[in-house]
């Protein structure tokens, strides 16, 4: 490499390569965000305060919601459907507010 030539970022250029995001894509990802968070409260259910749960979880709703709104129709989700991950994270806060209510 001569000293004339600037050496070029392989991360700059594939960013720069990337189309942008529409606003649907960029509400799943922040919908899929919460998705994982919901997930690793559900697994340390025991350690976690139930609370988390039902806020990460009605949060996830709401973004799927407006992904979808905005056009989404596949997720980045195992689920994939954003409206059965919807589905599932109300059936999650249905079941945490009923803990939280009974116990």
């Amino acid at each position: 490499m001569s000293a004339g030539t600037p050496a070029l970022d392989p991360i700059k250029a594939w960013l720069a390569a990337r189309p942008p995001l529409t606003r649907a894509q960029k509400y799943d990802r922040l919908a899929f965000t919460f998705c994982k968070m919901g997930t690793v409260g559900l697994i340390a259910w025991l350690l976690t305060p139930p609370v988390f749960v039902l806020a990460v979880a009605l949060v996830a709703i709401g973004l799927y919601g407006k992904a979808v709104a905005l056009g989404i129709t596949r997720s980045q989700c195992i689920l994939r459907r954003p409206l059965l991950i919807m589905g599932f994270w109300a059936a999650v806060a249905a079941a945490d507010a009923t803990w939280l209510i009974l116990w």
